[in-house]
This record gives structure tokens, C-alpha cells and sequence, in this order.
């Protein structure tokens, strides 16, 4: 028999502890670390470990070994200050919280930008419900996939790596999920039957539907905007008062009326539709009006990023990319080489595309005229990028049949 892998020490553990078999889970992260002693991960899940066993110093080793290599580990910090709190010693934890604090409110030098990402990959050997990902989110706490199908979502809490898959059985719905966005929260999802709102903290559902007063069926994207929630629908743009659970759809929205395609600006709400006869409008909250703009047709995705030295609104369009000042509407027309777009996301660094045959990066120079130039990667060549999102240094990159390449750019 071939001698186990770290990856399968790695998986057994997490099985370990989330049987509660701490001291065998402690043993498979030991075989980790012998291998990859560079392993934040383990030494965190090792740290885990020996805290359900209530050793709570050997735990805080841990933790120290996993803060010589990544010192800015938000969670590392965090799960120091509660072992220090379970020895009773609550200056030290005080100061670990701070510390946490400090990172997570971005209080601290950037961190450095590996030459060579670190890469994983998730799939259904791995724990997802389908190696084929339609819509992604993701944060430093969690990353979720959904699969656009009746398949549902799967929630990846990344610091223990387990993954928990929710269909309507396990509250969702509808199996058929859209869209996920996250908030510190909550995570939001669109479905072709509503809105669904998961509690992070308590794992508690509520949902908002046709029968239950939304003025829409299918919800394809959201803006949160604290008490609002502003929706891409069936029935165009719909502003939704979570506290009383009122929503109304914003006169004067688009032709056709189906928005597919969301992005937030300030008081703006910038409206897409992936359709031949749609038009870019943006929705002004203040006055309660609709701006149409002579955009192409077949929205993908919209983002801001800077284009001369100011930020732009990039418009993903299936066959090519508009850039619309946000001040004046004057638009740029950028053309795509023989490729279809299918996302679009503002990575680490450059802007990613999504495309039918793989991933690309738009890269920038100052100047106008034919200064951005489109160039394909190695990842997914050949297949297509079904769904694109990047958090906190990490890139999250779909690819249909073969699952989510994520890359950690960040030491």
C-alpha cells in the first residue's frame, strides 16, 4: 500500500476533529507538519486540536509557529487571545485581540505579494456538490460556490476547511442559486424563486419571496446597502427594507425590465442586462431616476477600476469591453481577441476575464489609444471560466468540469 499523502493526513484530521477525536486529530497534523512545517494551516488546526483538548499552551505554540510564518493571520491572533482567555491570563488576550484588530482594520504595513501564488484547488473530491461552479463569494471567514442548477450552495469555512452544503432540505429556498454576495453579517443569495439571507453567526435562514410581499420572482444579483438591499430581478430594480420586509421595483428601470447585473457606486446603482436589447442604466438614489446609456448588449459583469488615473466603470460584455466615465458617460470601446467573455473581477494584480476558453488579465498604461492589452493565462485554456471573485489577496477561479483554482497571493 503507497504510504498516505498530506493532503489525506490533512483531511483525516479535520474528520478527527469534527468527531471530536482531538488527540488522533493532533497526530494527523503532526504528519502534516513533518512533511510541510511551513504549513500555517496545520499549525492552526493543530492548535485547534490541542485546544479541545483544553492544552491550551501547547495550542498557543502552535499559534506562535503559525505567526513567525504569516504574522498578519487575522485568525491566528484571534484564536491566541482565546487560549490566553481560557488560562485566565486576559492581558495577553487583550493584546492578541488588539493585534487582530489592528490587522483586520488595516492598520499595518500591506503585506507581501508572493512572486509565485499559492495554489488550491476545490472540487467534488474535495467537497463541493459539482466540479462545475456558476457564481462564487468569498471573504477571509468563508468562501461559497453555487452551481446555477438544483444542486444548491457550499459554504467553506476556511480556517478549518469544512464544508457544509445546503439545499432546500437544509433551509435554502430554491435549489437554483444565482448569485451569493457576502456582508460581515450575512450572505445574500439569489435564487429563481427569491432571496435567501443566512445568518453567519447564528446559521439562521430567512427568506424573501412573491408570497411573503417581494415584488419580484427571480433575484440574479444584490447590493446591501444596511438597511437596503438593492436587486437585480425579473422585474427590474427592486429596493428591499430588510426591517420590515417591504420592497418596491424603482420606476422608471429598463427595457426589457430583467437586470441581471448589479454593481454599487456611492448614491449610484449601476443596472446590466444579459440580453440583446439591453442598455447600461444607472439608478440615482437620491432622485430616484434612471440614466440609459448607449452600452452594448450582453452584460457579463461590471467593476471599477482605474483607467488614467482615475476609477472607470468596466462594463464586461460578451463579445467586447466598454468603459464608461463615471462624471461625463463618455465611453471607450476596448475590443476582445477572438473570445467570448463570460466574467470579470478586480484580482490581486490586474483585472481577470473570464473568457470560453480560459482565464485572461487586462494590463494597463498610462496614456489613451491602445494602451490596455488583453493577454490569456495558462488557467482553464481551453475550457471556460464560469465565475470569477477575489478577497483578501486570494483569487477564486471557476472552471467549468475541473472545479475552483484558488490563489493566495499574499505571504
Amino acid at each position: 500500500m503507497p504510504p498516505r499523502t498530506t493532503t489525506q493526513w490533512h483531511e483525516d484530521g479535520l474528520v478527527m476533529i469534527d468527531s471530536g477525536f482531538f488527540d488522533s486529530a493532533v497526530e494527523c497534523f503532526d504528519r502534516v507538519l513533518q512533511a510541510e512545517p511551513g504549513n500555517v494551516e496545520a499549525w492552526m488546526l493543530k492548535a485547534t486540536s490541542l485546544s479541545g483538548l483544553e492544552s491550551y499552551e501547547e495550542a498557543i505554540e502552535c499559534l506562535d509557529a503559525a505567526l513567525a510564518i504569516d504574522p498578519l493571520n487575522v485568525q491566528a491572533w484571534t484564536d491566541k487571545a482565546s487560549c490566553f482567555t481560557n488560562l485566565g491570563r486576559e492581558d495577553e488576550a487583550a493584546e492578541c485581540e488588539r493585534e487582530a484588530n489592528r490587522i483586520a482594520g488595516g492598520d499595518v504595513a500591506a503585506p507581501l505579494i508572493l512572486r509565485e501564488p499559492i495554489a488550491r484547488i476545490y472540487g467534488v473530491a474535495n467537497g463541493l456538490a459539482s466540479d462545475t461552479v456558476r457564481s462564487l463569494a468569498a471573504d477571509e471567514r468563508e468562501t461559497w460556490f453555487a452551481y446555477g442548477s438544483d444542486l444548491g450552495v457550499t459554504r467553506v469555512i476556511l480556517n478549518v476547511r469544512r464544508f457544509e452544503t445546503y439545499t432546500r432540505q437544509e433551509g435554502l429556498i430554491s435549489d437554483g442559486v444565482e448569485c451569493i454576495v457576502l456582508t460581515e453579517e450575512a450572505a445574500w443569495l439569489g435564487t429563481d424563486r427569491g432571496l435567501s439571507r443566512f445568518d453567519r453567526e447564528t446559521e439562521e435562514w430567512a427568506h424573501y419571496t412573491e408570497e411573503n410581499g417581494l415584488r419580484a420572482r427571480a433575484v440574479y444579483d444584490i447590493v446591501p446597502d444596511e438597511q437596503l438591499v438593492w436587486l437585480g430581478t425579473d422585474a427590474g430594480l427592486v429596493v428591499l427594507d430588510t426591517a420590515t420586509g417591504m420592497s418596491v421595483v424603482c420606476r422608471g428601470g429598463p427595457e426589457p425590465r430583467q437586470i441581471d447585473r448589479l454593481l454599487g457606486d456611492g448614491d449610484l446603482v449601476w443596472c446590466g442586462s444579459n440580453h440583446e436589447d439591453a442598455m447600461i442604466s444607472v439608478f440615482d438614489k437620491q432622485a430616484e431616476t434612471f440614466e440609459r446609456l448607449a452600452v452594448g448588449a450582453w452584460v457579463q459583469r461590471m467593476q471599477l477600476y482605474p483607467r488614467g488615473g482615475a476609477p472607470k466603470l468596466w462594463v464586461a460584455r460578451r463579445d467586447g469591453i466598454t468603459v464608461v466615465d463615471r462624471t461625463t458617460r463618455d465611453t471607450e470601446e476596448i475590443p476582445v481577441p477572438a473570445m467570448l467573455l463570460t466574467d470579470m473581477t478586480v484580482g490581486v494584480q490586474s483585472l481577470l476575464l473570464g473568457t470560453d476558453q480560459g482565464l485572461a488579465t487586462v494590463g494597463l498604461k498610462e496614456g489613451t489609444g491602445s494602451d490596455v492589452a488583453i493577454t490569456s493565462t495558462e488557467i482553464g485554456r481551453g475550457l471556460p471560466v464560469t465565475a470569477l471573485c477575489c478577497a483578501k489577496g486570494t483569487e477564486w477561479i471557476a472552471v467549468e468540469g475541473d472545479g475552483v483554482l484558488c490563489l493566495s497571493y499574499y505571504s
